[in-house]
């Protein structure tokens, strides 16, 4: 028979789980309150971490799946379920580093002080549309539109974490989300280009590898 803290550890952590699902929804339809909240109380930069490497598995699993069917189930495991989300991780704090270095200083009152880390979770949460890529799995008439979905709801994301973690808005705005993203975009497309002199290659975050 379990014992009561037992069945209290277990309660809670079933409780948590729910409640970062239930943030990763309201963080895909853009609700401003969940950005909100992970800039300021948030739940810790571990949840942060947790929610890119989550996420990820998006696309990380289009991934697999597409090299399973090809025939080669450890290459995908490799690519999809552990360098893809490590990729991203990279990508991601990378982005939120010049993200806090152009934006906290564009930043009007209080925003100009918020340090590194509150932007950078409230940027983690910016990565939910990566589950989209899941259905780059889908047949290939379908792929490209599925990828393009997903980028473009990854930059409104971004733009509203921006917007509720930093204040920013106008100019000061779209030129911390011009930078942010473009470094993300860098370090995600750079880091796979260096991967495919490895012979990895084929990965759903670029172009839903379809290989653009």
């Amino acid at each position: 028979m379990a014992r009561p803290v037992d069945m209290e550890s277990k309660r809670n952590r079933t409780d948590t789980g729910q409640t970062l699902l239930l943030k990763l929804r309201d963080a895909t339809l853009l609700a401003p309150s969940t950005y909100r909240e992970a800039a300021t109380a948030g739940g810790g930069n571990r949840v942060a971490f947790i929610v890119v490497l989550t996420a990820a598995l998006g696309f990380g699993i289009a991934t697999f799946l597409g090299s399973l069917l090809a025939g080669s189930p450890i290459t995908g495991f490799l690519v999809g379920i552990i360098l893809e989300p490590l990729v991203t991780l990279i990508a991601w704090i990378g982005g939120s580093t010049l993200a806090w270095a152009i934006g906290a200083r564009m930043a009007t009152g209080g925003d100009r002080t918020r340090g590194f880390w509150p932007v950078a979770r409230a940027l983690a949460f910016a990565q939910a549309p990566n589950l989209l890529g899941v259905l780059v799995a889908l047949p290939a008439p379908y792929r490209g539109g599925v990828w393009l979905i997903a980028r473009m709801w990854l930059l409104l994301s971004t733009s509203t974490a921006l917007r509720e973690a930093l204040g920013l808005s106008g100019a000061r705005w779209f030129v911390t989300l011009v930078f942010s993203a473009a470094a993300y975009a860098a370090l995600l497309v750079g880091s796979f280009r260096l991967l495919a002199v490895f012979g990895i290659s084929n990965v759903t975050s670029l172009s839903g590898g379809l290989g653009w």
